[in-house]
């Protein structure tokens, strides 16, 4: 009884690794074909864009500081003026009711 026991385990080991195995392979294909997919259409693959994401996310948002000084952006902020838009230039249809 304990031999039968023992090939229903390497049978079913071997079962789930096949299956493991043929899950990989499909997973493998399907990356290549989106990765395929995308250089056709002439965009840049969506695995190297999240893995860029990635990577810019860990540098600046390390743990302990960001792993390289970021560079000071000194760009100059300028407010929008505001202009006072008179009654006399709106058309009088458009006028709120009192």
């Amino acid at each position: 009884m304990k031999f039968i026991a023992w090939i229903f385990k390497i049978f079913f080991s071997l079962l789930g690794l096949v299956f493991v195995l043929g899950m990989l392979c499909i997973l493998l294909l399907a990356l290549l074909f989106r990765v395929a997919w995308s250089l056709v259409r002439g965009r840049k693959p969506e695995v190297a864009v999240v893995w860029q994401r990635y990577q810019d996310m860990a540098k600046n948002k390390a743990p302990l500081g960001p792993w390289r000084q970021a560079s000071k952006n000194d760009a100059e902020v300028v407010d929008v003026e505001a202009k006072d838009v008179s009654e006399m230039n709106r058309p009088q249809d458009r006028l709120p009711k009192p």
